[in-house]
């Protein structure tokens, strides 16, 4: 059989059997990103899967050493900005690294949906059948990848299935501020003009306010801390359920 033929089919061989093995999607992306680097000659290459706001949810580069270097940084200075600012998804030229070199990068969809980019770094100038030739055999390993781990939708939805959760909590955590911490602030004011009235209230009684006071003020901080949640995270409740971990969920500064 042709050579690139074979070879394309030993790569996507072995992604098959380190699928059937069980092998985390990351490493698999790793292994397909490096097997269509070497299999076309590429400086380097890269896959990134976006999230929200153009973040990261998972990606792989492979390449030598220098080749890396060299496309991470154009990932951030120029291909980042271009898809951030002018919303640039396929991009080609020829750039001056010491000699010429052909940048690429391609659109990566689930469906009708972007979901992250296909990027890489020959040699001389640009050179459309090395950009046609890594995709094609990328985009066949990141197919097998995609099945044997539920589809690049699902991990970039992972990031949007986040803010969505984070959101909730802070529509919840408003609501919670409107209807409860007004009567609470009565509550609480009441219990202070009482507790001035040492004189006339005996030692069993203050100590029962005293404990409503605390309870009171605790109920408080957790909705001021639910108001300043960034980031949902879950923790395990007894009986299997699952609840938001209000102390272990990243905040923003309460002066911000």
């Amino acid at each position: 059989m042709p050579q690139d033929f074979q070879g394309r089919y030993q790569s996507l061989s072995r992604l098959a059997i380190a699928a059937a093995a069980g092998e985390a999607v990351e490493r698999l992306l790793e292994m397909a990103v490096a097997e269509a680097v070497t299999l076309v000659g590429l400086v380097a290459g890269a896959v990134r899967i976006f999230g929200a706001e153009d973040k990261d949810v998972a990606g792989s580069m492979a390449g030598d050493a220098t080749g890396q270097d060299r496309l991470a940084d154009l990932e951030k200075t120029l291909l980042g900005q271009l898809r951030r600012n002018y919303s640039v998804r396929s991009l080609f030229m020829t750039l001056d690294l010491d000699g010429p070199a052909g940048l690429f990068s391609y659109p990566l969809k689930s469906g009708n949906t972007i979901v992250g980019a296909v990027s890489g770094l020959a040699r001389g100038e640009r050179n459309l059948a090395a950009e046609e030739e890594f995709v094609a055999a990328l985009a066949a390993m990141i197919v097998l990848i995609g099945r044997a781990g539920g589809g690049w939708g699902a991990v970039a939805a992972t990031d949007r299935d986040a803010q969505v959760k984070t959101q909730a909590v802070l529509e919840t955590a408003a609501a919670i501020n409107h209807e409860i911490n007004n009567p609470l602030m009565a509550v609480m004011g009441n219990i202070e003009l009482l507790l001035r009235r040492e004189a006339q209230i005996d030692s069993d009684t203050r100590e029962k306010l005293h404990r409503i006071h605390e309870a009171a003020t605790r109920i408080h901080q957790v909705t001021q801390n639910l108001m300043r949640i960034t980031e949902a995270r879950s923790m395990q409740y007894p009986g299997g359920s699952s609840i938001i971990d209000i102390d272990g969920s990243p905040k923003r500064d309460s002066g911000s």
